[in-house]
Order: C-alpha cells, then sequence, then structure tokens
C-alpha cells in the first residue's frame, strides 16, 4: 500500500469522520442535549468523512488534524443541537463557558489522538516503501565464521563412532586432534 492509495485515503478519512461523529453524539448525548436523529448522525458523517477527504491527501501537521478536529466537532455540535429531537438543557444552541471548555477539551483530546495515530499510520508508510538497506560491500564479502568446530569427515571404510564420550577432564585444545589413546 502507497502513500497516493486511494484506500488508504478513505481509511483514513473513515478513521477522522467517525472518530469526530462519535464523540460529538456521546457528548451530546450525555450533555442532556436529547436523541439525535439518524438522517441528523448520517448527514454528520458523511460531511466529516468529506472534509476528511478533501484534507486528507498528505501527511498532516498536529495543528492542521487539531484544528480540522475542533472544526468538525464545533459543526457536528451545530448540526445536533438544531436537530435533536427535545433539548433538556435550556439554551442548548447558545454557546456557554461550560460547554465551550468541555468541547474545547473534547476536541483537543480527540485531535491529539488522530495525530498520534495519523503520524503512526505514515511513519509505517514510509518504512514500508522504503527500499530494503543495503549492505556495505565489506560486510558482504565477508567470510562466514561458524561458532562451533565443524567436525572432519570420517573417512569411507571406517565406522562411525558410536556411544563415544568426551571426558570432562579432557582438555580442548586448539589445533588438530592429536592420536587416539584408547586402544
Amino acid at each position: 500500500m502507497s502513500p497516493r492509495d486511494p484506500s488508504l485515503r478513505l481509511i483514513r478519512a473513515a478513521v477522522f469522520g467517525m472518530a469526530c461523529v462519535v464523540v460529538s453524539a456521546g457528548g451530546h448525548l450525555l450533555a442532556g442535549g436529547g436523541a439525535i436523529a439518524s438522517w441528523a448522525l448520517a448527514l454528520g458523517a458523511a460531511a466529516s468523512l468529506s472534509l476528511a477527504l478533501l484534507l486528507g491527501g498528505r501527511e498532516r501537521s498536529r495543528e492542521g488534524v487539531l484544528a480540522a478536529t475542533a472544526a468538525t466537532q464545533t459543526l457536528l455540535h451545530l448540526l445536533f443541537a438544531q436537530t435533536s429531537a427535545h433539548v433538556v438543557v435550556p439554551d442548548h444552541g447558545h454557546p456557554r463557558p461550560g460547554m465551550v471548555v468541555a468541547h474545547f477539551t473534547v476536541a483537543l483530546l480527540t485531535g491529539w489522538w488522530l495525530y498520534r495515530g495519523e503520524s503512526a499510520a505514515w511513519t509505517l508508510l514510509r518504512l514500508w516503501s522504503a527500499p530494503p538497506p543495503r549492505l556495505p560491500r565489506l560486510l558482504a564479502a565477508a567470510p562466514v565464521r561458524l561458532p562451533f568446530p565443524v567436525r572432519p569427515a570420517v573417512p569411507e571404510g571406517e565406522p562411525e563412532p558410536r556411544g563415544r564420550r568426551e571426558l570432562a577432564a579432557v582438555v580442548h585444545r586448539r589445533g588438530p586432534p592429536g592420536p587416539s589413546r584408547a586402544g
């Protein structure tokens, strides 16, 4: 998958749009704003997805993701406040200081989470599409040394030794093996 792949752009846009819609709708319901009409949820999801598709052509900065998240959350809040079935909180359509702080905090946290995911996705794409590392010629031409001694082949006609044990007290020295002392 390359960074220019349209399916990647759609996946990123869907994650952004759904995160914004779910957080906004959840906040609206928790704040007592009443039930949201299903067509308003669908409209909010389509608008969020469209905005993300427009902005999702390249990697966005932290500030860009935070600004897009805050703008989307604000627009979704206005949509949900105007279209909810009933409004339990008086003057829900007008900004109040506590509501503004809550929206700003949630938008900031959601934007930060989305930015970290965006950053991780782009890092993985860069690693995936990068050419494999090239070894320096000296390393590629270096002889391979085995970490254990290689047994010499048994000459033809001689039976292969079986059940022979090395003694624990035998001193291993460098060089070819000496003649066998066992008779």
